[in-house]
């Protein structure tokens, strides 16, 4: 499943500090898998699935319906973390917090986004 309105965030590029902004920087862990630049094999890192939990944004209403439009809160999405390791410690429903977006490293293709961050950090979050 992918981020819904994504269109809010992208141009030809990937609004990240905006994103980051709207969503907290806080996501919950959902799984991890190695990942290898298949064109250069020194650029590693782990491939994350994570789900958003807070999402701030106005996406607007709907030109049809006159209903406002749903906010991606529980929707999941992947981001790459480029640190030449194969795995993160974490366990599943951990909290993380992305470090460091990679631009030049990111890409959108239609609706499909491709985000590659530096490193991710465990975070604490106080649950009800």
């Amino acid at each position: 499943m992918s981020i819904e309105n994504a269109w809010v965030f992208t141009e030809t590029n990937f609004k990240a500090e905006k994103f980051l902004n709207n969503t907290g920087n806080v996501y919950k862990f959902v799984s991890q898998k190695p990942y290898v630049n298949k064109k250069d094999s020194n650029e590693k890192g782990v491939t994350l699935s994570l789900s958003i939990v807070k999402d701030d944004t106005d996406y607007g209403s709907d030109k049809n319906t006159g209903l406002p439009r749903e906010n991606n809160i529980l929707n999941s999405f992947t981001v790459t973390i480029m640190n030449n390791k194969d795995r993160i410690d974490a366990q599943k429903g951990d909290y993380l917090r992305l470090v460091d977006f990679i631009p030049d490293k990111s890409f959108v293709f239609g609706f499909d986004l491709i985000l590659r961050f530096k490193d991710v950090e465990k975070v604490k979050v106080k649950t009800k």
